[in-house]
């Protein structure tokens, strides 16, 4: 039986690799127990080898894991303010806006106390930034102004005759922008059309529209 190097029985012997005789001798219960052998400390582990990184596959899957995702881009917005505490839309459109109205009440968009707005009851979704707004009548352009901006007023007058103009109650306007310049430019036959909503218009490099 193998004992500790260490281990000395009552005989006065160390014994590392069997008792002594007269202990082997002895009785069982009174043969000197040696101390059990210290158990070996577990082997570590191997480490599992990293996978080798490699650079081979296509394009696509290798950027897939480390391309951010695309920002949302938010869609401007098409509501109209109303009232004076709700912020107004900006203009993004590409075109001109032909604004229709009577012959008879020409004089007052351009030169009325009101000239310097005009109202409005759905957001003109093509009219671009710092465009012209056209006063169209019977089938011909009679004036422009500059639009500054989309507006909101707590009270709009409808652009007539002193004697007849009224309220037409809080809502939104298109802000315009310095004075109005006299024209008179037919819209030609595509222009004569009726269409529902807002007319839009581009002028070409000849000047025509």
């Amino acid at each position: 039986m193998k004992v500790e190097a260490d281990f000395v029985c009552d005989h006065g012997m160390p014994q590392p690799w069997a008792t002594c005789h007269e202990c082997m001798f002895l009785p069982f219960d009174q043969r000197p127990v040696p101390p059990k052998p210290k158990p070996e400390p577990p082997k570590p582990k191997p480490k599992r080898a990293a996978k080798r990184k490699t650079s081979t596959g296509s394009a696509s899957s290798r950027g897939s894991s480390t391309r951010k995702p695309r920002a949302s881009v938010a869609a401007p917005s098409r509501a109209l303010p109303k009232s004076v505490d709700d912020e107004c839309p900006d203009l993004f459109g590409d075109k001109d806006l032909a604004y229709e109205i009577p012959d008879s009440n020409v004089r007052y968009h351009v030169q009325g106390p009101d000239q310097g707005w005009l109202p409005i009851s759905t957001m003109p979704t093509e009219l671009r930034e710092h465009g012209w707004v056209y006063l169209k009548s019977d089938d011909y352009l009679v004036a422009r102004c500059r639009v500054k901006s989309v507006g909101f007023r707590d009270q709009r007058w409808s652009h007539e005759h002193p004697d007849t103009t009224s309220d037409v109650g809080p809502g939104a306007t298109l802000e315009l922008d310095g004075g109005w310049e006299f024209l008179s430019d037919d819209v030609g036959p595509d222009g004569i059309v009726e269409i529902r909503g807002y007319q839009y218009l581009k002028r070409g490099d000849e000047g025509s529209v």
